[in-house]
This record gives C-alpha cells, sequence and structure tokens, in this order.
C-alpha cells in the first residue's frame, strides 16, 4: 500500500467569502494537526453551486497548507447535497450530521471535535465553523497562515502607513445587499442600524487619541452621509477603487481599534489586527447579531 492510502486525510468543503473560507480552513487545519493527517481542500463544489452570490476560491492568496480534493476525496459533499435538496424538497428539518469520520454543521452551533470520538483515516468537513474554539489549541500557527502579504498597490500601502502617526479606526459596515434576504444573515433577523454604530463610534473616539476612522464597506452607500463622520475619514470600497480582497484584509489587519458588525471578514480583520498591537491598548466592538451568539472573543466589546 502507498503512503497516500495510508495518510490520514481531513477532507474540507470550503465556501462562501473570504471571511467564511477562512473559518473553514481554520476549523480543518486544526483538526488535522490534532489528528497528524493531511488537508485537502474542496474548491469546487461550493462554488459551483453559488449562482447568488458568485464568490471565488481565495484562500490560495494567503500562505495557507494544503492539498486540492479529488473527486475521490470529495463524493461524500456531493451526496450530501442531495440529500439537503431531498430534505428542503420535502420540508424537513436537516440538522448537523457528527459521526466518527462526517461532521456537518449547520446551524452555526459549536461543534466540540474531542466528544465526537473520530476513527479510521478520512475525515470530512462541511458547514461555516464561525467559531474561534475550533481552532483556538493551534491559533498562532494558524493564524499565520491566514496573514495576508504586504500589498503591492502603493494605495493599500499608503493607507497602511498611516498606523505611524494616527490611532486607525476601521469602521465595517456590511449591509449584504446582493442578498434578496439581508436579514437572515443576522440572529433572529436584526441588523444593525445607524444609529447604533454612531453610538459605539462617539464611546470610541472619545478614549482615542489622534484617531483616523476608516469605513469599509462594499459599495459608497448614501446612508454612510448621515453617520456624520470627520472630513478627514476614509471610505475603503470598491466604488473608491479598493477592488482587492486580500490587500483589504491586510489593511484592517493594520488598523488599531474596529468596530464592525455581523460580516466574518471583518472579524478577521480584527482578528489579524490583534497580532500587530499586542502591546498596545486596542478596543474592538463587534456586533451581537452574528449567527453565532459565540463568535466574540471575551476581550472584545459587543454592541
Amino acid at each position: 500500500m502507498t503512503n497516500e492510502v495510508l495518510a490520514k486525510k481531513v477532507i474540507v468543503e470550503v465556501k462562501g467569502g473570504l471571511g467564511n473560507q477562512m473559518f473553514q480552513y481554520a476549523a480543518a487545519r486544526s483538526l488535522a494537526l490534532d489528528l497528524g493527517a493531511d488537508l485537502r481542500i474542496d474548491r469546487k463544489l461550493g462554488f459551483l453551486l453559488d449562482r447568488q452570490y458568485q464568490r471565488t476560491f481565495e484562500l490560495d492568496k494567503l500562505p495557507v497548507v494544503f492539498s486540492s480534493s479529488t473527486f475521490s476525496d470529495s463524493f461524500p459533499f456531493y451526496f450530501d447535497r442531495l440529500l439537503s435538496f431531498a430534505a428542503r424538497r420535502f420540508g424537513d428539518r436537516y440538522i448537523n450530521w457528527k459521526s466518527t469520520n462526517y461532521i456537518f454543521e449547520r446551524n452555526f452551533s459549536y461543534i466540540d471535535f474531542a466528544k465526537i470520538g473520530l476513527v479510521g483515516k478520512r475525515y470530512w468537513l462541511s458547514g461555516y465553523f464561525q467559531d474561534p474554539r475550533y481552532f483556538a489549541s493551534h491559533k498562532e500557527e494558524i493564524l499565520s497562515e491566514l496573514r495576508p502579504p504586504a500589498p503591492s498597490d502603493g494605495r493599500y500601502l499608503e493607507l497602511g502607513r498611516l498606523s505611524e502617526g494616527f490611532s486607525l479606526i476601521a469602521l465595517g459596515i456590511r449591509m449584504f445587499e446582493e442578498s434578496t434576504s439581508p436579514e437572515a444573515h443576522a440572529r433572529n433577523g436584526a441588523n444593525k442600524m445607524i444609529e447604533d454604530y454612531k453610538l459605539v463610534l462617539s464611546r470610541l473616539l472619545e478614549t482615542v487619541s489622534n484617531p483616523r476612522i476608516l469605513v469599509f464597506t462594499t459599495k459608497e452607500f448614501e446612508f454612510l452621509d448621515s453617520l456624520n463622520l470627520p472630513l478627514d475619514t476614509i471610505f475603503v470600497n470598491p466604488d473608491r477603487n479598493f477592488h482587492n480582497t486580500i490587500d483589504t484584509l491586510w489593511l484592517l489587519s493594520q488598523c488599531q481599534h474596529h468596530i464592525f458588525n455581523n460580516s466574518t471578514f471583518y472579524w478577521w480583520g480584527a482578528t489579524l489586527s490583534q497580532a500587530n498591537y499586542r502591546n498596545v491598548n486596542q478596543q474592538i466592538f463587534c456586533s451581537d447579531n452574528f449567527l453565532n451568539p459565540e463568535i466574540a472573543y471575551s476581550n472584545w466589546k459587543t454592541f
């Protein structure tokens, strides 16, 4: 038998935007490290069926460690899609599928891998795994693998250098405007309002010296004017020709303070920035309407 047959494998289906991809990688990579297994990523199925959002696989732009899965690695994911379709067709509930080899997460609730009793040579993961506990035991190593490289685009570098003279505040507002049901991305359908951001930002500005605000959004929304932001506020979005998600993630990581709503992309920006500000007072405000209510670190503030 070849080493390929004998080797343990953790195989994960990756889907969604970059923030979700990073959570899926972190959970699967941590499990692979625990088991001494190779990490395989199915980088096709989740995007092949993504007609609404048209996401693409972006993890390979980061210094991650994985191999692409083959169809023989990934066949349970295809079978699961058929079961999922049947469940929706006949109105059945389709809940977490946990066994000694299959961990398919449906409802954003944390699954303790240690309590499953994993056995065998192959383990399949499918879900969003939006919880830092999944990779807590290998946090430093995984964060180093998910850290974006410095941009080649001088505009991002110029904004990043502002951190040398200012206390940069990243205000991340995700509207899910491309979704037919934006409220479906918020716990209990409770989206944050403009007044929520204004209140938190005013609290933060009272305690920060020499602040400079960077507003991160997916487009130049008209409602941004109602935030009454300082004139020197900088807007980072595609309408301002900031299109690169990896470079935007890098810029987020250069900001000292963070305020953001239920976006995994902004969550990772704040998480990666903590390594840059280990010995500096840092304030992070995370909204309380993530689908997983336990996604925030204990030292973060929620609003």
